[in-house]
């Protein structure tokens, strides 16, 4: 029995108890999905929508040449959390890295513009934060470590210097430069790899990541150990789940005709070997998985995108999406699911797009105010956007649109989250 078996298995028993009643509109005759944590009316609004564009529906019967197809985000889409966040708190908790100094310090520097952070991003007293500094401070960590044989203890303080400052540049850069350039710096971190290595690093920290409770724990510089940038502390969100609803969908989806990709914001081959694999539950084809895309210079991963192709974030989505996808089935997606205002573009762009799956996280920005036509068409019986709640304590999904926020018990549908 595999990991997703077990956990459809105790989600069903769960749904069967939870389950409230399910609005009076028409479903489709034959149900595909199991009731699991589905919302009931997202459930049967996707179940219409196989019904109509599957290979038995009126839609293929009058449309034979143009293949449907949907088009799902994987980060906390597909599953609960980030397999790349959470591929650099693994690789940096256990300083994995496989560049030299030279380069890391390259890698860390490449694209980011000399700023001082402001707001959230401060040092522990309140003080504003360089750039020039951290990166300073990123070098030295690392470079004393890696001169060093063996690997470092889990409490050394480098390391413990190491990983609080990684993880404060990569938030702070994701929220104060183009999405572009954090899209890249998180993953140049990986640089050095050949692809083996790099699957079997990715296989590693999704295997521990799923074993870890899901919460929040805070990342902070050593006191001994303040560097030119001083002292700095981010929160981390621990753990991974599995969607098993997600990987239900896909197989019913690929089972009526209506083929499936993943267009994630991460680096295509961390995101294929989760995604790829059949004992999580999903075993999607590799050539359906698109992501960002770098140069592999002598068969290891360099510093540097791949040429004509987009960094898939935001608009970067539809342009991919276009170039792979819409040339191939003469049309957009389906359907397109998503959590994120990095998924809002590819959600609304699209003309041939009939429905939205928007896993609720009660974020704030351009998914907000799709989530917010879904909260208003949620009597319609064919909206253009559905909401599904998830209890982000436990990373599963929930028998509503409603959503728990982390840290909290009562569940709300829209945002925002209270402190």
């Amino acid at each position: 029995m595999t990991v997703l078996t077990r956990r459809r298995a105790l989600a069903s028993g769960l749904a069967a108890c939870m389950a409230p009643a399910v609005p009076s509109f028409t479903r489709a005759a034959t149900p595909v999905l199991a009731p699991l944590k589905w919302a009931p009316r997202t459930r049967q609004v996707i179940e219409n929508l196989i019904a109509t564009h599957g290979t038995t529906g009126p839609d293929a019967r009058n449309n034979p040449a143009r293949r449907p197809y949907a088009v799902f985000d994987w980060d906390n889409t597909c599953i609960a959390g980030d397999c790349e966040e959470t591929l650099l708190h693994y690789t940096a908790s256990r300083f994995l890295f496989a560049m030299p100094p030279h380069v890391f310090a390259q890698a860390t520097a490449l694209d980011v513009p000399a700023r001082i952070f402001d707001g959230e991003f401060r040092t522990v007293d309140g003080r504003r934060v360089r750039f020039a500094d951290l990166h300073a401070d990123l070098c030295a960590d690392h470079a004393t470590l890696a001169a060093r044989q063996g690997t470092p203890a889990a409490d050394d303080l480098i390391l413990l210097s190491l990983r609080s400052k990684l993880v404060f540049a990569y938030d702070a850069i994701n929220a104060t430069c183009d999405g572009d350039v954090a899209c890249r710096w998180i993953i140049r971190l990986l640089a050095g790899y050949d692809a083996s290595g790099l699957a079997a690093l990715a296989r590693a920290s999704n295997a521990w990541h799923l074993g870890q409770g899901i919460g929040r724990e805070t990342w902070i510089t050593p006191a001994s150990r303040p560097g030119r940038a001083g002292i700095v502390a981010r929160p981390i969100q621990t753990g991974l789940r599995l969607t098993p609803e997600i990987a239900e969908l896909q197989a019913a989806l690929r089972g009526a005709g209506i083929e499936v990709y993943v267009c994630s914001a991460s680096l295509e081959e961390v995101v294929a070997v989760f995604a790829t694999d059949p004992d999580y539950g999903y075993g999607l084809p590799r050539a359906n998985i698109l992501g960002v895309r770098m140069q592999w210079p002598g068969g290891r991963l360099g510093l540097h995108g791949a040429a004509h192709w987009p960094v898939t974030y935001r608009t970067g989505k539809v342009r991919a999406i276009r170039e792979a996808l819409v040339r191939r089935h003469g049309q957009g997606p389906l359907l397109v699911c998503g959590d994120s205002s990095g998924d809002a573009a590819m959600l609304s762009t699209f003309a041939d797009t009939e429905l939205g799956l928007i896993v609720n996280r009660l974020l704030p920005g351009p998914i907000g105010t799709l989530s917010a036509q879904a909260i208003a068409q949620m009597s319609l019986p064919n909206p253009r956007f559905v909401l599904q709640g998830r209890d982000d304590n436990t990373g599963e999904w929930r028998p509503s649109e409603q959503s728990i926020p982390m840290g909290h018990t009562l569940p709300q549908l829209s945002g925002p989250v209270p402190a």
